[in-house]
Formats: C-alpha cells, sequence, structure tokens
C-alpha cells in the first residue's frame, strides 16, 4: 500500500520519528517504522471500501535525538518540499509545530485528549510536546477547534477561552456538536490527532494516556465528517508509542486511521 515514486495528486507519507521532550512513556520514536512493518499484512479496508491508489511514502526525516529545535527546523525544511496533501505520522506531537509553520493554516483544528497550550512543561521547558500548540498560536494566530480534550490545566483553558478557540470537551459529543464546530471554520486547515484522544482500553500505546477517552467507531466516523467537511491540506497522526503497546492493539488501530484519511485525502485531491 505504500509506493516511492509520487505522482501529482499522490497522498504523500512523510515519518517523523521525533522524540526529545515527551514528559512520561518514551516510545514514540519507533512509531513510523513499526507502522511500515505492519502495514502490509493488513486489510486496506475503510468505512468507504478499500482504499484506492497507494500512499506515496517519502521515508523519515533524518534527527537528531534530544535537539528539538534543529528537529524542526529539519521536519520543516523538508515538508517544504512537499506539496498537499500530506500525512505526516510521528512521533511526539512537538512535531506538529513544523508542519504548521509550513502549511500555515488559517483554520487548526486539535484531536487529543490534551490542549497542548501549556507555557512551560516540565517547568522552565517553553518547548515540548504540552507547549506546541501554544508556540504555534504564537507565531501564526490561527482559529483553533479543539475536539476531544479532557485532561488539562485550568490555564490552558483560559487560555483557549480567551484566543475564541472552539472546544468540544470530552467523548460524549454528538455530531450535531460537531457540525456546529466545524460550522465555524473557513479557509485552509489542518487538522492533527493525538491517539490519546482514543481511551487507553482501546489505545495503550501512547506516552501520556487519559482515562475516558472516545472509541474506536467514534473516532473514525469523527474524522469523516472532518475531513469530508473542511478538506484539510494536510493531517498527522501523532504520540502512537510502539513498546507501550500490547500486542499490537494500538498498531492495528493506527493503520486503520492512517488508511482511512488516506481514503479521504485522495477523494479530496
Amino acid at each position: 500500500m505504500l509506493k516511492h515514486a509520487c505522482r501529482e495528486g499522490d497522498v504523500k507519507l512523510v515519518g517523523v520519528p521525533m522524540e526529545d521532550t515527551l514528559s512520561f512513556r518514551p516510545g514514540t520514536r519507533f512509531a513510523p517504522q513499526k507502522i511500515r512493518q505492519i502495514l502490509p499484512y493488513l486489510e486496506y479496508t475503510t468505512l468507504f471500501g478499500n482504499v484506492a491508489k497507494p500512499l506515496c511514502d517519502l521515508g523519515d526525516v533524518d534527527l537528531l535525538q534530544g535537539r528539538p529545535e534543529e528537529n524542526l527546523a529539519r521536519i520543516e525544511a523538508t515538508l517544504q518540499k512537499v506539496d498537499p496533501p500530506f500525512i505526516m505520522l510521528g512521533g511526539e506531537h512537538t512535531a506538529t509545530l513544523a508542519a504548521l509553520s509550513v502549511v500555515k493554516p488559517d483554520v487548526y483544528v486539535h484531536v487529543d485528549a490534551h490542549f497542548d497550550l501549556r507555557d512551560e512543561w516540565p517547568p522552565g521547558q517553553r518547548l515540548s510536546h504540552a507547549t506546541f500548540a501554544r508556540r504555534a498560536h504564537e507565531k501564526l494566530g490561527f482559529y483553533a477547534i479543539y475536539i476531544g480534550v479532557r485532561a488539562y490545566d485550568d490555564k490552558e483553558r483560559r487560555y483557549a477561552e480567551k484566543a475564541g478557540f472552539y472546544v468540544v470537551e470530552g467523548r460524549d459529543f454528538t455530531r450535531e456538536a460537531i457540525a456546529d464546530a466545524v460550522s465555524t471554520a473557513s479557509g485552509r486547515v489542518y487538522l492533527t490527532l493525538d491517539i490519546d484522544v482514543l481511551d487507553p482500553s482501546e489505545a495503550p500505546g501512547v506516552g501520556t494516556p487519559e482515562a475516558g477517552g472516545l472509541s474506536f467507531r467514534k473516532l473514525e466516523y469523527l474524522l469523516a465528517d472532518l475531513i469530508l467537511t473542511l478538506r484539510p491540506a494536510a493531517v498527522d497522526i501523532m504520540e502512537y508509542s510502539p513498546p507501550n503497546d500490547v500486542s499490537d492493539i494500538t498498531a492495528t488501530k493506527v493503520v486503520r486511521l492512517l488508511l482511512h484519511v488516506a481514503s479521504m485525502l485522495q477523494s479530496r485531491a
């Protein structure tokens, strides 16, 4: 389901095995390799049938362990050469800062258990997987839609409110709530998915698990509503952590989500 010679309009896959600032369970740097390893052994069926065309795999960005600023620069330089639509596969969520700097969206859609809007985390560190969205907003000034957040610091919530972001909390939201959120968006869109938005019972292989998350089926339909309506220029799937997975429970879901997203981006292209 992967090829290495791109044509115009192909959906591109870029791996970013970044792991420099994680604050709990390490392992995200192994995600792109793991997903490529098991992809050939799984079927290519999505909610909309089988994926029509293979993804164009551009490989992984070469990164330096423990050098977040340098790694963001390398990811940004690589993505500058990639025409949308593309899918970025992480890797820790900090890498999304580089993609946002390239895409420069009007609207940023953040599907995640966390806001990632802290000013510092851990204390004294301004660039990390828990702060990157704030750094990106300070730099780019986009409008953001947050979906699925359920674990945050009060200061993050206040930042989101002050910035005028649209927030859909928790897991018990309806499709009507998502339609209301989407109706507030206009312009160029970037969508990020942190796998920890899923409940840990469904996706144990993440760095920062939080109880009370989405079911896999609900996430599939949520992504369909978001991508088919907003038609994002690019999507990322972040924070899968193979060493923390159990019997590839999370890996198989990441593969299915990757194919699901690719099929919708192909229809966009």
